[in-house]
C-alpha cells in the first residue's frame, strides 16, 4: 500500500510540475492525457471544453473509440447523471459513490459505456471564475474496480490544477494577442486612433500622434484640435445615429496638407477605430471611400461609379457575375450604404467634398 500511494504522490508531483510549464492550451491537454493516468488510474480518459452550456463545441478528446465518442454525443450525453451532478455542484461525481444505483443503471450514458465494454463513469469539472466551462473524465471496465472516495480526491486535485493551467494560458495567449495586435497597428502606415463610445482615446499609433501634435503634454496645434473634433465628432454621431462606418476631412492651417478621417464601428462593439490620411489634393479624391477596401473591392467600386451593371463589370474585371455581387456585399457593409446608388453617391460626394475644402 505504501508504493502505491508513493506512485501515487510521484504522479501528482509530476502532473502539478508539468501542468505549470505549460504555456497554451493545447500543450494543458498534452499533458493532461500524457500524466494523468499516473495520478488516476482508468480504462477511458476524457476532455471537454464547452463554448456555451454543456454543448462541447470547443473541443473534445478522449483515449476512447471514435465509435464510442459518436455514440455519447448521440445518446448518453443528454442522459447521464454523472456529468449533471458535476454542472450542478460544480465538484467531482461517479456512478457509485455520489449517485444512486438505480439512477445510475436506468441512465442511457451506462448503456452506452457498456457498449465499450466499461462499467465506471466519475467525472470532474474544468472551472473558470465560478463557472463549470468543460470536463474531464474517466472510466474504468466491467471488470475493474468502481471509483472510490480516495478517487473523487484524486479528481478533484486534478482538476483544480487542470483550471489554473488553462486559465493561465489563456490569459497568455490573450496578452500575446494584444501585444501582436498592438505591433502591427504601431507600425500600420497611417494614423490609428481607436475611442470608446464616450470619446475616451484608447490608443494612438505612433504615426496618429505625430498627426495630432501628441504626446498630450506638447502644445496642441490648430491641426490636433481640429482633429480631435473630427474623430470625436464622428463617436458622437455613430453613438447617437447607429453609423457604422463614417468619412471626413480637415486641412492643416499651416501645411495647407489635408488629412482624411476614415471612421469605423463594427456592429455590437463598444469603440470606434479611425484612419488618418495624410494626402495631397491628388490623392485626396480616392481616400474617403477607398481607406477600408481591397485593392479588388477599389476596382469594382470604381466600375460601380461608372454605371456599368453587374454584367459589364464582371467582363471588364474578368470574374464571374457572383463574384462582383460577393464583392458589392462585402462593400456595402464596409462603406456603410445598402445599395449601388447610394455607393455611387458617397463615392461622388466624398470626391465633390474634398474637392471644395
Amino acid at each position: 500500500m505504501r508504493g502505491d500511494v508513493g506512485l501515487i504522490n510521484n504522479g501528482c508531483y509530476k502532473f502539478a510540475r508539468e501542468l505549470n510549464q505549460a504555456q497554451t492550451v493545447d500543450e494543458v491537454r498534452e499533458v493532461y492525457f500524457g500524466t494523468v493516468e499516473e495520478v488516476l488510474p482508468a480504462d477511458g480518459v476524457g476532455f471537454y471544453r464547452f463554448a456555451d452550456g454543456t454543448a462541447p463545441v470547443l473541443e473534445q478528446a478522449s483515449t476512447l473509440s471514435d465509435f464510442f465518442m459518436h455514440t455519447y454525443e448521440e445518446h448518453g450525453r443528454r442522459d447521464d447523471p454523472v456529468l449533471e451532478a458535476v454542472l450542478e455542484h460544480g465538484l467531482p461525481a461517479d456512478s457509485h459513490v455520489v449517485l444512486s444505483s438505480s439512477r445510475w443503471h436506468s441512465s442511457a450514458a451506462r448503456s452506452v459505456l457498456l457498449s465499450e465494454g466499461l462499467a465506471y463513469s466519475m467525472e470532474a469539472p474544468i472551472m473558470e471564475s465560478g463557472s463549470v466551462v468543460g470536463t474531464i473524465n474517466f472510466a474504468r471496465a466491467t471488470d475493474g474496480r468502481p471509483f472510490c472516495a480516495a478517487d473523487l480526491s484524486l479528481a478533484r486535485f486534478i482538476s483544480e490544477h487542470l483550471s489554473l493551467a488553462i486559465e493561465r494560458a489563456q490569459r497568455m495567449d490573450a496578452g500575446n494577442r494584444e501585444n501582436l495586435t498592438q505591433g502591427v497597428l504601431e507600425n500600420f502606415p497611417n494614423g490609428v486612433v481607436v475611442s470608446d463610445l464616450q470619446g475616451r482615446k484608447l490608443f494612438l499609433n505612433r504615426h496618429a500622434k505625430r498627426v495630432m501634435g501628441r504626446p498630450d503634454s506638447a502644445p496642441r496645434s490648430c491641426r490636433s484640435a481640429s482633429l480631435e473634433g473630427l474623430v470625436d465628432g464622428v463617436v458622437s454621431e455613430f453613438v447617437k445615429d447607429g453609423r457604422q462606418a463614417g468619412t471626413t476631412s480637415v486641412r492643416d492651417d499651416s501645411s495647407g496638407q489635408k488629412i482624411i478621417v476614415r471612421s469605423y464601428r463594427e456592429p455590437g462593439k463598444e469603440s470606434v477605430i479611425s484612419f488618418l490620411y495624410e494626402c495631397s489634393d491628388e490623392q485626396s479624391s480616392a481616400l474617403p471611400v477607398w481607406g477600408v477596401l481591397s485593392p479588388r473591392e477599389q476596382e469594382i467600386a470604381t466600375l460601380v461609379s461608372q454605371g456599368l451593371t453587374t454584367k459589364q463589370i464582371a467582363q471588364k474585371a474578368f470574374v464571374s457575375e457572383n463574384t462582383v455581387k460577393q464583392h458589392l456585399k462585402r462593400i456595402f457593409a464596409k462603406t456603410d450604404v445598402h445599395n449601388r446608388a447610394e455607393l455611387v453617391q458617397l463615392i461622388w460626394s466624398s470626391r465633390g467634398t474634398v474637392a471644395e475644402a
